[in-house]
């Protein structure tokens, strides 16, 4: 589980900046649907309260896509095996300062212990590296499992544990040989066959429960068909959630098996390339020339049944056929993490809205963070909760800044004030600066 994400000098994020995941002590409200309750190792101690879901709001360019990347970069690097330590780490720094370094940290849960995992780079090298672990979930202080520096021209990496850890002489000795300057301690542990739990825990976390970004181009109906043909959701869960969408729908099939992965891959590396570096774990960049998934789609009306391949439905039915299988996947997982870009792109707001709903009310051990411009949701007051709302907003000189809607006190935002049109109007932030003489004459 997320707890909270932090960026610095990354992108368009010059100043720290922070997205959280646990609830604000203020807002009160929709808890059974919003909250994931997470149980201590420690029967006595009290469990972590997350929420299980982000929405990240913003004006075009205002940093949304780039905080998802952020995350989705910090994954990659904190796994990526180098071959040699002259391969630069690729990177984009705030205003393309390539003398500064980035800084990102996170806050996780995995296997029941809260994590906290810091991180510094530049174009050559990581700079500083840190792990802490916490007693118990609700800790506020945590104890150290390991610090490391990198000696700028030997590009060394000095790893010291902590004494509490009592990790083997020898062991460290590896460690320290095997892991390259411009990789982290998590990626040259995995090169070693000692088990160091905290490391395993925390590589397992990037590994498997962080799951990769979906960019808005993503075809989902291919993710959620893949969950179908390898019978991680049932055809009949998702037929039923199809029907309920009023789209006419009686039975799914998939005829082709392609090399799903790839194509997403391919996708996500085209998605990022402008920004000149990949998000491909294995370094090399992918191009699927295989086969790819064939859906057919039964329908059924009072007046006929006939069967569509995917390629004739509707880009709105395929969207919502994709984040059902998201869905359905979701309810039916622990610990995941799941990260997509404008998750309304395609879709009806009442699809919007029945998506939102189906997975507050399904969804009870994962997480799910999206950036969207669909305004219309704000209005629904009783569905919301302010702390899962979040601005990227572009300040004046070009950076992004990152706060919720739960951040405005009451001077801003009443009980009674209506968030969808403080929000509309700009008084919170986060919405185009559009000149009053929007519409325009093109001069010849």
């Amino acid at each position: 589980m997320l707890v909270d994400f932090t960026v610095e000098n990354f992108l368009s994020f010059r100043d720290r900046q922070t997205l959280s995941f646990e609830p604000d002590t203020k807002v009160k409200g929709l808890e059974d649907y919003y909250f994931i309750s997470v149980p201590d190792k420690n029967p006595k101690k009290k469990p972590l309260n997350l929420l299980k879901i982000g929405m990240i709001y913003g004006a075009n360019a205002s940093g949304k896509s780039n905080l998802l990347k952020a995350l989705n970069h910090m994954k990659f690097i904190a796994l990526k095996i180098q071959t040699e330590k002259n391969i630069p780490l690729k990177f984009i720094p705030f205003g393309m300062d390539y003398t500064g370094k980035a800084a990102m940290e996170m806050n996780f849960i995995s296997e029941q212990t809260k994590y906290n995992y810091k991180l510094e780079f530049n174009a050559n090298a990581i700079v500083y590296e840190e792990l802490n672990e916490y007693p118990y979930l609700t800790a506020k202080k945590s104890k150290n499992v390991y610090k490391r520096t990198t000696d700028k021209e030997k590009r060394i990496p000095n790893i010291v544990f902590d004494k509490e850890q009592k990790v083997d002489p020898l062991i460290q000795k590896q460690l320290s040989i095997l892991t390259l300057s411009n990789e982290t301690v998590l990626a040259g542990f995995s090169k070693i066959s000692a088990d160091i739990p905290a490391l395993r825990n925390s590589c397992d976390w990037f590994g498997y429960k962080l799951d990769m970004l979906l960019p808005p181009q993503t075809p989902l109906y291919m993710i959620a068909a893949d969950y179908i043909d390898n019978k991680s959701i049932k055809t009949q869960a998702m037929v039923n959630a199809l029907k309920r969408a009023d789209f006419n729908i009686s039975d799914i099939s998939i005829e082709e098996k392609g090399s799903v992965n790839d194509f997403l891959q391919g996708i996500l590396n085209s998605y990022v390339e402008e920004r000149e570096w990949t998000i491909n774990v294995d370094g090399e960049d992918v191009v699927s020339d295989g086969d790819i998934p064939k859906i057919m789609i039964k329908h059924k009306t009072d007046q006929a049944e006939f069967v569509l391949p995917d390629r004739l439905e509707s880009e709105g039915t395929m969207r919502y056929f994709g984040l059902m299988g998201i869905l359905l996947h979701l309810s039916d997982s622990e610990g995941l993490f799941m990260m997509i870009d404008e998750l309304d792109m395609s879709l009806h707001p009442e699809l919007y809205e029945a998506f939102i709903v189906s997975f507050l009310k399904n969804v009870k051990r994962s997480q799910l963070l999206f950036t969207t411009h669909n305004r219309e949701f704000l209005q629904k007051k009783h569905l919301l909760r302010k702390d899962a709302l979040w601005i990227a907003n572009k300040r004046n000189d070009g950076s992004t800044e990152m706060y919720s809607f739960a951040d405005f006190d009451s001077s801003v935002i009443r009980d009674t004030t209506s968030i969808y049109n403080a929000y509309s109007v700009g008084k919170l932030g986060g919405v185009p600066k559009n000149s009053n003489d929007l519409l325009f004459y093109v001069e010849g």
